[in-house]
């Protein structure tokens, strides 16, 4: 393969019985991008019957794709397989749901290499059946963040919180893999190892990336051990913390912001959901029971110096002063507006 033909990019895509023109939107936003020197790395998650069928066809769609198929193990494990495939110095993750803009490769490709950034991201639109809403971190148009310049704060949860909306460097994510034993938050928790490692980051106030919002999604699912996948992530995330030496302080400060959004997904989408078929008495009584649990006490103690959008520190304020019947209200009211948005 000649100089010209490496790819320069690498994007992890995983794959698990998703519906065909869901993956196909994702596939061809990948295979239409200004810059041609990518590889598309197509990993299928022992996905089933006809599905296991759309993930072939799809990755004969362009030679730049290549195709690995590997039994169930998780969405952790099919993105590990596609590090260890990447051959470019950039990589870059998409979710097989999702779809991005055709300049977005070039544009953070060129950013990362004019600017020698471990990490580059970029803003998204949170797409919903029936609108799409921009999600808009930081309002200039190019910030860095290094040790003499700090234009912006990369640990962020609306940045650090997914690995998606980043070009990374090789170098940078070095030998750190998806901890597979976690079923929740496991995106961040690669970042909080990643993150230590970053000399320099920049963010693109562009929004490239098309994020699919839906009830259906593994973060909105309700499971009845919700709380224990919560609670491995954010153990682990601790010691990650721990083990830091450069980046502790702001680490620091990012678990907390993350153990205050378990809270809140976990009153949403556990104790709140339709599907958890107890009295209201009874859900109450979980969300009190939450709220006096470790780690969430200590972060609810400390809620008005969260770093987080004030919509969610709300919540954690109410928390805070035993006003539970507002922290029910607020989530009664952010579930009423993503069905509103899905219809």
């Amino acid at each position: 393969m000649s100089r010209k033909q490496w790819p320069l990019v690498s994007i992890v895509v995983p794959v698990y019985n998703i519906e065909r023109d869901i993956l196909n939107k994702c596939v061809d936003s990948l295979i239409n991008q200004t810059l041609e020197q990518i590889e598309i790395i197509l990993v299928d998650d022992g996905s089933e019957g006809k599905y296991a069928q759309y993930a072939y066809e799809a990755s004969q769609k362009d030679k730049r794709i290549r195709f690995f198929r590997k039994s169930n193990g998780g969405v952790s494990t099919a993105k590990n397989m596609g590090i260890d495939n990447a051959s470019a110095e950039y990589i870059m993750f998409v979710d097989s749901d999702d779809w991005i803009d055709e300049d977005c490769c070039e544009y953070a490709y060129k950013t990362a290499v004019k600017t020698q950034a471990d990490i580059v991201m970029w803003r998204y639109i949170k797409e919903f059946t029936g609108k799409s809403v921009e999600v808009n971190v930081y309002p200039d148009k190019e910030l860095d963040f290094d040790t003499w310049k700090q234009e912006f704060n990369p640990f962020d949860m609306r940045l650090m919180g997914m690995c998606c909306m980043k070009l990374y460097t090789r170098k940078v994510i070095g030998d750190s893999r998806f901890d597979d034993r976690l079923t929740n938050g496991e995106d961040v928790e690669l970042n909080f190892r990643i993150f230590e490692k970053m000399r320099k980051s920049v963010y693109i106030n562009k929004a490239f990336y098309h994020y699919r919002q839906g009830d259906a999604s593994a973060v909105r699912m309700y499971r009845k051990d919700m709380p224990e996948r919560y609670d491995k992530t954010i153990m682990t995330i601790a010691h990650d913390v721990n083990n830091s030496e450069r980046m502790r302080k702001y680490l620091k400060k990012s678990y907390y912001a993350f153990v205050g959004i378990s809270y809140l997904m976990l009153n949403m989408n556990h104790i709140f959901s339709p599907a958890n078929k107890i009295s209201n008495d009874e859900k109450m009584a979980q969300l009190k029971l939450l709220s006096s649990r470790k780690p969430y006490k200590a972060v609810i103690a400390r809620a008005e110096g969260l770093e987080l959008p004030i919509t969610r520190k709300m919540a954690l304020i109410f928390a805070k002063y035993r006003f539970y019947y507002g922290v029910y209200f607020i989530m009664m009211v952010k579930s009423m507006m993503n069905r509103s948005n899905n219809t």
